[in-house]
């Protein structure tokens, strides 16, 4: 489920000036925009005569943040905050680069990842809200990381989303633990959202979508240098979406500004000032949370469509609101040839409103198939706000040792958040899922959750990036210290979690003339617990480490990554429950050991002018080494797919000029995502087919230079599916997404 709407502690003056201070923010906002669209090719031809050219890359040196030119990226500052190749990092690591996300069509982060292996992108299935990404078997929501600081989040909460994709260059995946460089970090790894930064080149586009479930989306991205001097360039990207989703009735709403300016005085000095802002508004959203009756096992009275709105729409229950604002800034600065600074900086500030009518399963049918289809409901309400401070100074040193070059960096990092929750949902009316009925007035629920939280995290961490000859190897260790304290306002206690952990992370390349690089490394990560044990205990931080070889390829002079990895991850300290002799819950205590061994295979390749490739292939031996449930000892991990796969290509012929065709398709096998491991929840096996095409009008006619107009089908076939399902009685069974046709018109200048 989710969390709260308004405080109780606000007041009917406060929440009436929050609600006009929103509608205006959003009125001015969007005005901006579309004022900024209209006026940016007013401001290129005021520049000069000259016609401005589209930023490229050539190929050349990379920055490691984008822009790329293609699918494939080749070096990145994720994996060890230095800008380093993607062949000489020792750890498995996913780049979707911006033009792979257009060429796909991608609309979210979630979609961005849909190809990448090991990642379950879309676990909490179609969601207009934001997503739920698993990673090697572990959940990453709330626990995002975007240009390289901690995105404030909060497990329990709903206050934190994903970043708008349009607002990003590339989307990183670091595969296994990452503690080394980022304190507290799930097991699996993390995902690095990197947002577009001011360019030097002057480039502009402005770009309009619309979708087979209906509405519009526009989209503006425009950014050059400010003046003669080249001192100063800016970035102003922005978008608001209006669309139609699988739902009947609900759409798909947000808002999202992302300004920057860069003032670089010389080559060795930069500093970037940005912010953020992002809404994600949904009208008449409707909660997914389907029993098991219906969606993945049949009904004999009629399964629960696919786009029945399960909520009341046309009653008071009828709220979902939810804000991100950033601010923060970036500076670097050379002292000489062998040294470098940095710190960057950002405060964020995110809120989530809702109330809402829902659909609960566990108020549908207590046992045993229903005889008929009325779905028990809830009304929902929550209050959530998020705040934090991230900062992160590194010094980076390069010299050489007799036959040694080093690659140092120092860093020091704290980061403070703090999270505030309310929640409280009660039992109303049901709803009959083939004949709905919408209109009424429901009482709003007290609150079940109160909880105040704040974190204070301080990590020092050192790298050495030590070559010799053609060898490579990597060392890092970082020491935490990490405080929490939370407050249980219901039931007036304080939890405080302290924690000291040393992580690290050894790897070991080798780098062959012809391009390939075989490597070892072994890492260690440790993820923080809110709370106590069934014996009033303080949770620890959960222990994760990880072994990892592989062999990875760029070819010399050609455009192409491959990569190759078999690692061994495992964890301690996982929770487990306790049970009374009656079988109820009495809490949890850190016993739990969980293990997995897998193989990943991908590639991106632009193997000719004509023709780009992506594949990729994840096999996963997981398995519950060490629990309280019995039943689920030597059983696989949920959420975790055997053999996940991936397949796309994009051709551009040589007869059609400006013509470019894609088709894909991802599949996976089935897995589990209920602790019964019941056979009939298991969720089935499925291959889904996506296909694009765009087309560069300035091929027709010059007079359209710059305008292109793509397509793009996801699910090609409409396979209906479910994603998850978490018990058979009760609790929450998702339906994945179904076809969707975009279809967008881009002007480029």
């Amino acid at each position: 489920m989710m969390n709260s709407a308004y405080g109780t502690e606000m007041d009917a003056a406060g929440m009436a000036w929050r609600a006009a201070w929103r509608k205006r923010l959003w009125l001015a906002s969007t005005v901006l925009l579309a004022v900024t669209a209209a006026g940016g090719h007013a401001l290129a031809q005021d520049a000069g005569a000259t016609t401005l050219e589209t930023v490229t890359v050539d190929g050349g040196k990379e920055t490691g943040r984008g822009p790329d030119k293609g699918i494939v990226a080749k070096t990145s500052r994720s994996a060890s905050k230095t800008t380093t190749s993607l062949r000489e990092t020792p750890q498995a690591v996913s780049v979707v680069t911006r033009d792979e996300i257009d060429a796909r069509g991608a609309n979210s982060v979630r979609e961005a990842l849909r190809y990448t292996p090991g990642v379950l992108a879309e676990a909490n299935g179609d969601d207009v809200r934001g997503g739920w990404m698993w990673i090697r078997g572990y959940n990453a929501y709330s626990r995002l990381w975007l240009d390289g600081l901690a995105q404030a989040g909060d497990p329990d909460g709903y206050a934190s989303w994903p970043i708008n994709s349009y607002a990003l260059e590339r989307v990183e995946v670091i595969k296994g633990p990452a503690s080394v460089l980022y304190g507290q970090t799930v097991p699996g790894g993390l995902v690095n959202q990197v947002s577009k930064r001011p360019q030097t080149t002057a480039h502009n586009e402005v770009e309009v979508t619309t979708s087979s479930l209906g509405g519009i989306q526009t989209s503006a991205d425009f950014t050059g240098p400010l003046g003669s001097d080249g001192d100063w360039s800016y970035r102003l990207v922005g978008q608001g979406r209006d669309l139609g989703s699988q739902i009947d009735k609900e759409r798909n709403r947000q808002l999202m500004l992302s300004p920057s300016l860069t003032w670089s005085p010389d080559e060795d000095t930069s500093l970037t000032l940005y912010g953020l802002y992002q809404k994600v508004n949904p009208k008449n959203f409707s909660g997914r949370f389907y029993p098991a009756f219906g969606t993945l096992i049949p009904n004999p009275a009629g399964q629960i469509p696919t786009d029945t709105h399960m909520g009341d729409y046309l009653s008071n229950a009828n709220e979902f609101d939810a804000n991100l604002y950033t601010a923060g800034y970036e500076f670097s600065h050379n002292f000489n040839e062998s040294l470098t600074f940095r710190q960057n900086l950002r405060y964020s500030y995110a809120d989530q409103n809702m109330f809402l009518a829902v659909v609960n399963p566990a108020f549908t049918w207590p046992s045993n198939p229903p005889s008929g289809t009325t779905l028990g409901r809830v009304v929902s309400a929550s209050d959530d706000t998020l705040s934090s401070i991230d900062i992160d100074n590194q010094l980076e040193a390069r010299f050489e040792t007799g036959a040694l070059d080093h690659t140092m960096l120092f860093g020091l990092e704290y980061f403070h958040i703090r999270s505030d929750r309310h929640f409280g949902s009660a039992a109303i009316a049901g709803q009959d899922y083939l004949h709905p009925v919408y209109g009424g007035t429901y009482p709003f629920p007290a609150w079940t959750t109160s909880r105040l939280s704040t974190q204070d995290q301080v990590g020092v961490y050192a790298q050495d990036q030590i070559r010799y000859d053609n060898w490579l190897a990597t060392l890092g260790l970082r020491y935490d210290h990490s405080e929490i304290t939370t407050t249980d306002r219901l039931k007036n206690v304080t939890y405080e979690n302290k924690d000291s952990a040393l992580s690290g992370r050894a790897g070991l390349a080798y780098l062959f003339d012809n391009g390939l690089t075989p490597y070892a490394s072994f890492s260690t990560a440790f993820l923080p617990t809110i709370g106590a044990d069934v014996n009033g205990d303080p949770y620890e931080a959960q222990q994760s480490r990880q072994f990892e070889v592989g062999v990875k390829y760029e070819p010399e002079g050609g455009r192409g990554m491959i990569g190759v990895s078999l690692y061994d991850l495992k964890l301690d300290n996982a929770l487990t429950p306790v049970y009374s002799g009656t079988g109820a819950t009495l809490g949890n205590i850190q016993t739990g050991e969980q293990r997995i061994r897998g193989v990943e295979i991908e590639g991106k390749y632009e193997l000719t002018p004509e023709l780009d490739l992506i594949a990729s292939y994840a096999y996963s031996d997981s398995k519950v080494l060490a629990t309280n449930i019995a039943t689920q000892v030597g059983k696989d991990m949920l959420r975790v797919p055997t053999h996940q796969g991936a397949l796309w290509v994009q051709y551009r012929p040589e007869w059609a000029e400006g013509l470019a065709l894609n088709a894909g398709v991802r599949a996976m096998s089935s897995y589990h995502t209920d602790t019964t491991y019941l056979d009939s929840l298991e969720i089935p096996g499925l291959a889904l087919v996506d296909i694009g095409a765009q087309y560069d009008l300035g091929a027709l006619n010059k007079d359209f230079a710059g305008t292109t107009f793509r397509v793009n089908v996801s699910n090609l076939f409409n396979r209906t599916h479910v994603v998850q399902c978490t018990n058979a009685t009760g609790g929450s069974c998702n339906y994945g997404p179904g076809r969707t046709i975009t279809a967008s018109l881009k002007f480029e200048w």
